[in-house]
């Protein structure tokens, strides 16, 4: 599962070929701020004309080797061809363990461009390799990348992915072992929730399968280095046209929120996300020109699993479009306050949830304020601002046993469900809630 907040790397380099066909295009002037891509870009100056995509591949962990068949099939997909002035360029910054299983010895943090020469063979251009004492899942190290990047290629826009586990907007180390966080950290140790305080609760370990994905993670012995929402939000020093998710639990609608004004649409899953993640085959040519699709890749995504059978028919996405988010933080503030009692109080068996392991603290965001008691009217002025945000939202009937018949695209925290601890925490950290003050 690409559960868990941190971000780690992943390194690989091969050779193949692939053919792309053509489909249809994301509208630039719908999605990004009404530029376009230009019928004729040798009159223009590169940095109006060349888009760069940067692929973050946190795999110095337990999904290493799912991020290394990943990036074996981004070489073998399509790639910018040459090294053209205004040629798009796909980066990756990865880490991968260089003995597959070993996280005990530190491999380096690596920075390259992918590119496919004309002769047909893929090329790996090293751009910089970090000393082996840096982590991946950092602050430092991620804006130290974009801003290289940044550097050495001026562009018309920046788009990136991020491959790796993750945990949404909890604290780091908090998904894995919750009892053990709080009483770390002086909470309740166990004893969680506003009005199932004094019930103890166990939290069984995160299955090993299906494997899933969590935001990033670096494993070095018996260490992890993870990263909270806010520090990644922090760290991306350039405007993003697009941030992908291909990691679990994302899609809150507190991620969404951190990063308004850093990246335009950002596309995620409320539930976890099945290793296999993204098309990465495809990938590249949904996120470069001509096409500049971002939304055909969370479509790809969905496509394939709900294809499936089983537990492999598992998938949830969603796409929001960050610049519109104001209008639901506004609604949500007013309904949050009108209703805070009831939501204080509310029994989460009762609400869409999109959590395995009673990791419960990934509610869906609508049904908390149907099951509050939201009339008809509000429940219209809820839709519309959601439908204002929301670009795309898809999902299979269930999620590995979770029914997801009352899904609505975003998940949100549940307070009658936490403790006072992830309530501090929540008030210091979310500028959700600084907007909502769904947590006061």
């Amino acid at each position: 599962m690409r559960c868990v907040k941190l971000i780690s790397a992943v390194i690989f380099a091969a050779t193949a070929l692939a053919s792309c066909t053509a489909d249809d295009n994301f509208d630039p002037a719908r999605s990004y701020d009404g530029s376009s891509v230009s019928s004729n870009p040798q009159r223009l100056p590169i940095e109006e004309v060349r888009h760069v995509m940067i692929m973050v591949a946190g795999g110095y962990n337990s999904l290493s080797e799912y991020i290394r068949a990943d990036m074996k099939e981004l070489s073998e997909g399509y790639l910018p061809t040459g090294k053209g002035r205004m040629e798009d360029v796909l980066v990756v910054l990865s880490r991968l363990p260089e003995k597959r299983g070993d996280y005990s010895t530190p491999s380096p943090v690596i920075l390259y461009r992918l590119w496919k020469g004309s002769d047909g063979n893929v090329v790996r251009d090293t751009l910089y390799k970090w000393d082996t004492s840096a982590v991946l899942s950092d602050a430092s190290t991620i804006g130290e990348a974009l801003q290289m990047v940044s550097d050495m290629f001026p562009a018309a826009g920046y788009g990136m992915v991020f491959s790796s586990h993750a945990s949404g907007w909890l604290p780091a180390g908090y998904y894995n072992d919750p009892a053990a966080y709080e009483e770390a950290h002086g909470g309740d140790a166990g004893f969680f929730g506003i009005s199932r305080r004094g019930l103890r609760e166990t939290f069984p370990p995160i299955p090993d399968y299906p494997a899933v994905k969590s935001i990033g993670q670096d494993k070095v012995g018996i260490s992890s280095y993870e990263m909270e929402l806010k520090d990644l939000s922090e760290a991306i020093p350039i405007h993003l046209e697009y941030l992908l998710f291909d990691a679990c639990l994302n899609g809150c609608v507190e991620v969404a929120y951190a990063f308004r004004g850093i990246a335009d649409i950002v596309g995620f899953s409320p539930t976890e996300v099945l290793a296999d993640g993204f098309d990465y085959p495809s990938i590249a040519k949904r996120l470069l020109r001509p096409q500049l699709n971002p939304v055909a890749v969370c479509k790809d995504y969905f496509a394939y699993y709900d294809a499936q059978s089983g537990s492999g028919r598992s998938a949830t996405i969603t796409v929001v479009d960050t610049r519109k988010m104001e209008p639901l933080a506004e609604v949500c503030a007013d309904l949050f306050d009108r209703y805070r009692d009831k939501i204080n109080s509310l029994d989460g068996n009762r609400v869409q949830g999109y959590f395995r392991s009673n990791r419960h603290y990934f509610y869906d965001l609508k049904d908390i304020l149907v099951r509050a008691g939201m009339t008809a009217e509000e429940t219209a002025l809820l839709d519309q601002a959601m439908s204002k945000c929301i670009v795309y939202k898809a999902a299979t009937p269930s999620f590995l046993g979770i029914d997801l018949s009352r899904a609505n695209g975003l998940s949100m925290y549940l307070p009658s469900m936490g403790t006072p601890l992830l309530d501090k925490f929540y008030k210091d950290n979310m500028a959700w809630n600084e907007a909502t003050q769904l947590v006061k």
